[in-house]
């Protein structure tokens, strides 16, 4: 087996979940067994492709869209019970993603399966695209229709973090760009 490209490695648990009511945070505390707490990015976070740039002015995917699906999967949570949580970490961030929770051998969330698609996803780096290169009307249907494209369009980060991508959603994403002649 090959080094894993994201440098991200996976840990399963048995754990509650504690979930921020109030405050839109879209991190979860996860109380192990032993009583470990580890701080957790809920699925959906790396989904959210941040624009801040002048001609766009404002984020893909907004707060309140954040917080609706948050809210969603919370009500499947309960505080009080213990569910196998399966995480996958890294070294150089201080928090982990949340890959999948289950509770007696029935998926609750699984952050692998595209919502758009209902395809498996894999972990990659993102590829990094200036978001001045594409125009405004882009964006609201790359999060309807390709959200886990695998990119990250960006107004001055060359930074690349690890990414879901679903087959489904780069194939729309290659479709797009070709119909407008959108050179890669």
């Amino acid at each position: 087996m090959g080094v894993d490209p994201t440098g991200e490695s996976k840990r399963v648990m048995n754990a509650r979940i504690l979930i921020p009511s109030a405050d839109g945070s879209i991190n979860v505390r996860l109380v192990t067994s032993s009583g470990e707490e580890i701080k957790a990015a809920w699925p959906g976070w790396d989904h959210a492709m941040f624009v801040n740039t002048r001609r766009h002015g404002k984020d893909c995917v907004s707060l309140h869209d954040q917080k609706v699906l948050r809210n969603r999967a919370a009500a499947r949570i309960a505080s009080s019970q213990e569910y196998r949580v399966e995480i996958l970490t890294q070294n150089r961030v201080d928090f982990c993603n949340i890959l999948q929770i289950s509770k007696d051998d029935h998926i609750v969330i699984d952050a692998s399966v595209c919502q758009v698609h209902k395809l498996p996803m894999k972990r990659q780096m993102e590829e990094i695209y200036s978001a001045e290169d594409y125009p405004e009307s882009f964006f609201p249907r790359q999060k309807r229709e390709f959200p886990n494209d695998g990119n990250f369009y960006s107004a001055c980060s060359s930074r690349s973090d690890p990414t879901w991508m679903c087959p489904g959603c780069r194939h729309g994403y290659d479709r797009w760009a070709k119909r407008h002649d959108l050179k890669q």
